[in-house]
């Protein structure tokens, strides 16, 4: 089958999610359109060959066989099988279950944890299937590795230092380890690499841009694995973002995480920092062997080939005579026209 595919995004972070699979669909002979929603999103981030739908209208005459969204809404009147991707690693660990709203025809899991939370649902609604594929990210964090590796830059040796924060006021580190981060970038020999979320306060925002030093670098959603890449350790708190770092078997430092792991080195003190660091630039054997080992027990898929599975197990619902069974979603859907101007 050559399938017409939707890519329903709103947020930067959806690119690097979703080529890979928009890869996979035209190496299969089939077609890909993008419909940007929202204030969030830049669209200068879409690469000149890649083809963007101007409006919802637009969207729903392309009449796409199925709709790929990494958020966690779609609207239901825009045709196509509804696909959920996901916009991050499952954080069962941290409290996060999945708000299943009768949205999503497919789900495509990165791994067990995931899947469990969803198949008895699945099962008791009988509206949606679940299927065990591996997160799309990963293709691209993996894919780009051999050429991260090659960067020139990657051979200065003074250390690299990774900040993320989640957006979320009560599970972030930024406001409380600002001053200490300050006074870093200019007492130690060390580079920082920092990203915030787009949706972080603008006041919190402002005050890490203004953090403008020769050894400080920003990065935005949409080059995040440049970054991840390019960083020794990285300092964090609660964001997803973590797990891809440990993915790629580097430390990370938290900041009061609310589940801290074994693979971690969390602190509950901005004094902390800058000891943590130094521990996670020369990490122990105990926490070497911590960190290899927590990839796996996130996710079986590490091979860098999710978006192949993610199209079969679309094509493969497709073929089987799916028919929308989904709650009709009335009040929602109402919601999204408003938002949508549509």
């Amino acid at each position: 089958m050559r399938l017409k595919a939707l890519f329903y995004i709103a947020q930067d972070y959806a690119f690097a999610i979703l080529r890979p699979l928009q890869a996979e669909i035209i190496a299969n002979g089939g077609s890909v359109a993008w419909l940007l929603v929202g204030k969030d999103i830049n669209p200068t981030l879409l690469a000149p060959q890649e083809h963007r739908l101007e409006d919802v209208a637009a969207a729903v005459s392309y009449n796409a066989d199925a709709v790929f969204a990494p958020g966690d809404r779609v609207p239901g009147f825009i045709p196509g099988l509804k696909v959920q991707v996901f916009h991050g690693l499952n954080e069962y660990k941290r409290g996060n279950q999945y708000p299943e709203r009768g949205l999503f025809d497919l789900y495509c899991t990165e791994g067990p944890s995931r899947t469990a939370m969803l198949e008895p649902l699945a099962r008791k609604r009988g509206y949606f299937q679940v299927r065990e594929t591996g997160w799309l990210k990963l293709d691209s964090l993996f894919q780009q590795q051999e050429l991260a590796e090659s960067d020139p830059q990657l051979t200065e040796r003074r250390p690299k230092i990774a900040f993320a924060s989640t957006f979320t006021a009560r599970l972030s580190g930024a406001e409380a380890l600002f001053e200490e981060i300050r006074a870093l970038i200019t007492r130690q020999p060390w580079d920082w690499l920092i990203t915030l979320h787009p949706k972080m306060d603008q006041n919190t925002v402002d005050k890490y841009r203004g953090l403008s030093q020769d050894n400080v670098q920003f990065y935005g959603t949409d080059d995040v694995i440049s970054l991840l890449h390019r960083s020794d350790v990285m300092v964090c708190d609660n964001s997803s973002i973590l797990q891809e770092f440990l993915l790629l078997e580097k430390p990370v430092v938290t900041f009061r995480n609310r589940e801290p792991l074994p693979c971690m080195i969390d602190i509950r003190s901005p004094h902390e920092l800058t000891s943590a660091i130094n521990r996670a630039l020369q990490p122990s054997d105990v926490l070497k062997q911590a960190i290899t080992a927590y990839g796996p027990s996130v996710t079986p898929f590490l091979d860098g080939r999710s978006a192949g599975r993610v199209l079969q197990a679309t094509v493969s619902l497709l073929n089987s005579g799916w028919q929308d069974r989904k709650p009709r979603n009335w009040w929602r859907n109402l919601r999204m026209r408003h938002n949508l101007e549509f």
